[in-house]
């Protein structure tokens, strides 16, 4: 199957309330993981792209990557670009082949950030890419952009709907209370928020800081209509402990592909869990 953009995969998933995970690759190994696991579930999936992690690799790379793992599988997988500030890098992966952009323009004004949500989704729809976009300020660390959680605010409901009126996205990504990285403390979900949200509005909903939160809380926000659950510092953390827990356990082993063949048996298990926890097991044939 070609990569698909969100628009359908996300649409089924909100209509009957489960949720489609995105998760944040590093590298060839990571990308593998996360679309085996979603195939051994069959699931739709999002494999999601940091900028930074597009510019370590390369566009045509990543590109290469994504299309030798999906172009003889019948798995519904979108590639989706994660918080991008910069018009012109959002179009080098359209260009590209990317099937989903995100324009997060969150920090700027409100009026600004319709502007520039706006232009990427005109340049995305002739292409039949999905978009993605932000209100309100998450918490936590997204790349290089620091919030701080006393700074951080909540999307406004009635700025919600204005905004999705002018620029009617595929998917919308409002600042509930969650945080980006590891949360310091219990995190205060502004539920009712997120319902008033779900309530006035069809578009399908993006729970940004999916890390760390307990699956009661993940449950609760897909039922009131997130239909995009974000997962990054988690894989992240099992990549990293991978190779140190091998080499912790088999301190003599200096056999490179064993190393990679453990971390990538921990990534899996981490996507598949989680896959799991969002309902969208046997989703797949949508």
């Amino acid at each position: 199957m070609a990569l698909v953009n969100m628009t359908q995969m996300l649409q089924k998933a909100r209509k009957e309330k489960y949720g489609v995970g995105a998760f944040n690759i590093l590298d060839y190994n990571s990308m593998k993981a996360v679309i085996d696991a979603a195939s051994e579930s069959h699931s739709p999936v999002i494999v999601q792209t940091s900028v930074k992690t597009v510019k370590f690799w390369g566009f045509e790379t990543m590109m290469g990557w994504i299309h030798e793992l999906t172009d003889r599988s019948d798995l519904p997988v979108a590639i989706h670009l994660d918080h991008c500030h910069e018009i012109d890098f959002i179009k080098s992966c359209i260009d590209a082949g990317w099937s989903s952009v995100m324009m997060d323009a969150s920090s700027k004004p409100f009026e600004e950030n319709m502007r520039l949500s706006r232009e990427v989704y005109e340049m995305a729809h002739p292409e039949n890419i999905s978009v993605e976009v932000e209100l309100g300020e998450i918490g936590g660390v997204e790349d290089d952009l620091s919030v701080q959680d006393e700074d951080a605010h909540l999307a406004d409901p009635d700025k919600v709907v204005q905004f999705l009126e002018q620029v009617p996205v595929e998917c919308f990504a409002p600042a509930i209370g969650t945080a980006h990285g590891i949360y310091k403390g219990e995190p205060r979900i502004a539920f009712d928020r997120l319902k008033e949200i779900g309530e006035r509005v069809d578009t399908p909903l993006a729970l940004h800081g999916g890390t760390g939160l307990a699956g009661e809380v993940v449950q609760k926000c897909i039922s009131l209509g997130c239909a995009k659950v974000n997962i990054s510092t988690q894989l992240k953390h099992a990549f990293i402990d991978g190779f140190v827990d091998y080499h912790t356990s088999s301190p003599g082993e200096y056999n490179p592909l064993k190393v990679i063949q453990y971390q990538y048996e921990q990534v899996k298990e981490v996507v598949k869990s989680n896959i799991e926890l969002f309902g969208s097991v046997n989703k797949a044939n949508a």
